[in-house]
């Protein structure tokens, strides 16, 4: 086999490996408005991403984790993606976007719990659940808008409205 052949081939096995990890995580922010204007606070928002192996480089059937991010008092968030360890951000490409409704009453530690737990486990638990936050309910639909997204390389800052029901 000729050098020049064979110096070829390292090379183009060398630029293969230097391709881009395409399950990187890439920084994801925004906000997201109630019907009436007012922030989400407490709520959940979700970034699925679609399988579309073209355009990402993923394998077929691994998109990627999804991602989370809970809506702060001022109705900010940004996302984690969930994992063995979660880290910040997200994968780029498309996501399929849904909101998941802040609690409106706190965890309570249910009976069949009680009864397979020590006094001091129960009293532990309603300890860790009476910090939890509670808020008032939102009087609009979940179907969050835009329901789809593109994650791209950098400057990804969405802003969501949840519609009226």
């Amino acid at each position: 086999m000729p050098r020049s052949l064979i110096a070829t081939a390292i090379f183009a096995v060398m630029l293969a490996g230097c391709k881009a990890d395409p399950y990187a995580l890439v920084s994801v922010t925004g906000t997201v408005t109630t019907c009436e204007g007012k922030p989400a606070a407490g709520g959940t928002v979700v970034f699925y991403p679609v399988d579309d192996p073209d355009t990402t480089g993923r394998k077929k059937g691994n998109p990627g984790r999804e991602a989370r991010g809970a809506v702060a008092q001022d109705g900010s968030f940004f996302l984690t993606t969930i994992g063995i360890r979660p880290e910040r951000g997200a994968v780029v490409g498309k996501h399929q976007v849904a909101f998941e409704m802040p609690p409106t009453k706190r965890r309570t530690v249910s009976a069949e719990d009680r009864s397979n737990l020590s006094a001091e486990e129960v009293k532990k638990l309603e300890a860790e659940f009476a910090n939890d936050p509670a808020f008032a309910p939102i009087p609009c639909s979940n179907k969050i808008q835009p329901e789809e997204v593109v994650v791209k390389t950098d400057g990804n800052h969405f802003e969501f409205k949840l519609p009226p029901k």
